[in-house]
């Protein structure tokens, strides 16, 4: 059974702290999925924590004007009132760019009313760590930006890293499969 099937199950039995549970440990496995994150918002408003629903709509496409999640939201400004601390009671599992467009613009407004305090913050899973070599750990992802023009989903891959980049990101997967095959070589024939 899967995790939503098992949710709506919990749910329908009454155990709403189950559905939570069952849902929360499901979230950084599916960070962005909007299937478990309305159904963690709908059951956080079955246990009447407001704010908590609120959080989780933030990362979702809800309109901001939709009453259930307006009232959410208002709830979850109310209980974190400084911009700082309602960042940090958003359940952030993926980078920014992986939530919908609502979502991303509803994480920029955030930042932007952040830095309006003299504070910064940047989405947990935005951080990037570079090194002496300029190889970050974006080399290993495809990137996603929107497309205007595009009639689709509006998201398309673009190859934005240097060659020097693709050719730093391969010798370093080559020398950990190389160091791999010389470790179960040494195994088997030491």
């Amino acid at each position: 059974m899967d995790v939503i099937a098992r949710a709506q199950a919990d749910l329908a039995r009454g155990d709403t702290i189950a559905a939570r549970n069952g849902l929360l440990d499901a979230l950084p496995r599916n960070p962005s999925s909007p299937t478990v994150l309305e159904l963690l918002a709908y059951t956080y408003l079955l246990l009447g924590d407001r704010a908590a629903a609120g959080a989780v709509w933030f990362l979702t496409d809800k309109a901001d004007d939709d009453p259930t999640a307006s009232a959410a939201f208002a709830a979850l400004q109310k209980q974190y009132r400084s911009p700082l601390m309602l960042a940090g009671a958003l359940p952030i599992h993926a980078p920014s760019d992986w939530y919908p467009v609502r979502a991303q613009m509803r994480l920029e407004r955030l930042g932007a009313a952040i830095a309006a305090n003299g504070q910064s913050w940047i989405p947990p899973r935005d951080v990037v760590y570079f090194d002496e070599d300029g190889v970050d750990s974006d080399d290993f992802y495809g990137a996603r930006t929107v497309d205007e023009d595009d009639a689709d989903d509006g998201l398309e891959t673009s190859s934005y890293r240097t060659v020097r980049q693709r050719a730093i990101a391969a010798t370093i997967v080559i020398a950990i499969v190389a160091t791999s095959a010389s470790v179960v070589l040494a195994l088997v024939f030491g």
